[in-house]
């Protein structure tokens, strides 16, 4: 009885003539298949390519005698069926003269020499790495303090100066703006995202359907649309040309370096396209059918589980983000990304965009595990179930293969739909379970490990869009970059929420915060940042009182700051908000009556 043995032999810098030169002569080959390689770019193809069409072999053109091919041989064998990769070294042939000289010869990208092996047996489950929470969240108490972990005066001081720049620029040379205007800025933009109205202008009117008080002592109506109209973060003067996003990348730049900085420690990420939403025109805007945002910006980002941004690239368009043209636009920014991350080992988790072989071989060389939904036409020839037969099979069943040489898992799996894995963290076991509603009644199906992990960690950017989109920015303007401004702030307040859920002030806190009161806590300690120029004066406009006790309606980030709290007469006598007795004296920043008695006791913890 003759066994077989199949090899695919990859002769990328061959052409068909040779192939077929080097076939005649070989005697061992029982059979042969020829796969002429397409001349498009397929590394920066997104698409699945089609059947290819047949031909007899003597009747070939000239084009295609000179194309790159791919070549499958038969011969005997010994051994049982296997299916390996291998290069047919162009030492082994000897060169074909050019039928023609005047066409020069084109210059070949090279590819990562592979070999496959596989087997139909499972990899080890390697234990899930743990999360290591820092030591810096022990000494953060208030949500203004885990937001200006990346809020900072630096960042702060950016926004002042290059305001202030670009409106002497434009031509108004006596504009001047500081740090609290700046901050009271913020607070109004992060006010609008949970407390919206249909135009901007109605949180400075005094009627009886809008009434914001609180906003209406900030600042002026005015000098809010001068900061609209004036507000940078770049100078026009000096933009990289080559940078599509330049107007933008000062303030990029440093919260991408404070998010990378202070992210909890997480091991196990997921890496995906988040959209920014923007309808006007740009040459990197984007649409992706089906998604929740289709028109905007994509940025690359890598997650944790609970949607902590740890680093953001824009995208500009393949010419750019093609770093590693032998692996492909996705696996470059995979790579890219990854070498962002401080030294150590990571579980990454990714979709069928970015999922591929050979970046699990560069994931697995520089130390990381990786788990990724693949593309049919990505598994390298890999002896799986074909998916019309898979689909015939009951819901929970699997086909498995692994490379033994890379020790990289194939599992094919029909639950909803079929689908493909490949991994380097685990496999099949343990198989767990997982509740599917059938045609009779709820039954629990078998799912594979790898999967199941691939479901719990890749949701990462998904949280990350939900919980930015939650409370975004309401204040729309024409600009380009505006929504390019916008999103790393709400990035801001939601990354310092996810450093807060971790840290022992939310375990302590009596009454621990959401993602909105979260957010209210930042911009009430803004609105209550206020310069007083005159000590004599008090503003008739304050925040309104609640029904919480006094202590409790002072932020402790303006209360225990000890900064400019004066005791200031009012005209009329209120409780004191310590000893509740009569007083007509106040504190001009807390905006609570207080005896100068009691005024130490109020502002000290």
């Amino acid at each position: 009885m003759i066994l077989w043995r199949y090899f695919r032999l990859f002769c990328y810098s061959l052409s068909v003539n040779e192939i077929i030169s080097h076939l005649e002569d070989d005697t061992d080959v029982l059979s042969a298949d020829i796969y002429i390689t397409p001349p498009d770019n397929f590394d920066k193809s997104d698409e699945d390519s089609g059947d290819e069409e047949s031909t007899d072999i003597n009747n070939l053109s000239r084009h295609q005698l000179l194309a790159e091919a791919e070549l499958r041989v038969t011969v005997a064998s010994e051994t049982g069926i296997e299916v390996e990769e291998r290069f047919l070294d162009e030492q082994t042939l000897e060169p074909m003269p050019s039928t023609s000289s005047a066409d020069p010869p084109q210059p070949k990208k090279k590819r990562v020499a592979v070999s496959r092996r596989w087997r139909a047996t499972d990899i080890p489950d390697k234990p899930e790495k743990e999360v290591l929470i820092p030591s810096f969240l022990e000494d953060i108490e208030t949500p203004l303090q885990f937001f200006e972990l990346f809020f900072d005066e630096e960042v702060f001081e950016l926004l002042r100066s290059e305001t202030e720049k670009n409106a002497i620029q434009k031509g108004k040379h006596g504009f001047r703006v500081s740090l609290t205007e700046i901050k009271h800025f913020i607070g109004i933009l992060l006010l609008s995202g949970y407390n919206s109205v249909a135009r901007y202008r109605m949180y400075w009117e005094q009627q009886v359907d809008c009434n914001f008080q609180g906003v209406a002592s900030l600042m002026p109506r005015n000098r809010f649309e001068d900061l609209l109209r004036y507000f940078h973060v770049a100078d026009n003067n000096n933009l990289p040309p080559n940078d599509k996003f330049a107007k933008v990348r000062p303030l990029w730049n440093l919260l991408n370096y404070r998010w990378l900085k202070y992210y909890p420690g997480d091991k196990n990420l997921s890496i995906d396209e988040s959209m920014i939403p923007y309808y006007g025109k740009h040459g990197a805007k984007q649409h992706i059918h089906g998604k929740p945002i289709r028109f905007g910006y994509k940025n690359w980002s890598i997650c944790t589980r609970l949607g902590y941004l740890i680093y953001g690239e824009l995208y500009q368009g393949a010419s750019t983000g093609n770093t590693h043209p032998e692996l492909g636009v996705g696996a470059s920014v995979v790579l890219d990304l990854v070498a962002k991350l401080p030294p150590g080992s990571y579980s990454l988790y990714m979709d069928n965009f970015f999922t591929s072989l050979p970046l699990l071989d560069e994931l697995k060389r520089i130390g990381h595990d990786a788990t990724g939904t693949i593309r049919a036409n990505r598994v390298e020839n890999a002896p799986l179930k074909d998916t019309k037969d898979m689909k015939k099979t009951k819901r929970g069943s699997y086909d498995q293969y692994t490379d033994v040489l890379s020790d990289i898992t194939l599992v094919r799996y029909n639950d909803n739909n079929i689908v493909t894995v490949a991994s380097t963290q685990c496999g099949v076991q343990p198989i767990g379970k997982v509740k599917r509603f059938c045609e009779k009644q709820k039954k629990d199906v078998d799912q594979p490990r790898c999967f199941i992990n691939y479901n719990k960690y890749m949701g990462g950017v998904d949280r990350l869009d939900q919980n930015v989109g939650c409370y975004r920015v309401s204040i729309r303007l024409k600009r380009w970059y505006w929504q390019l401004l916008m999103f790393p702030l709400n990035t801001c307040v939601n990354n310092a929420f996810q450093l807060y859920k971790l840290s022992p002030a939310a375990k302590n806190d009596n009454s621990s915060h959401d993602l909105l009161s979260f957010t209210r806590y930042i911009v009430k300690t803004y609105f209550l940042m206020k310069e007083v120029p005159n000590l004599s004066s008090v503003s008739k406009l304050s925040v309104p009182r609640s029904s919480l006790a006094v202590i409790k309606r002072v932020p402790d980030s303006i209360r225990l700051d000890g900064k400019a709290h004066h005791i200031v007469r009012q005209d009329k006598s209120t409780r004191c908000g310590l000893c509740h007795k009569n007083t007509f004296m106040k504190c001009s920043k807390c905006n609570v009556a207080l005896h100068h008695k009691c005024t130490v006791d109020f502002h000290s913890k």
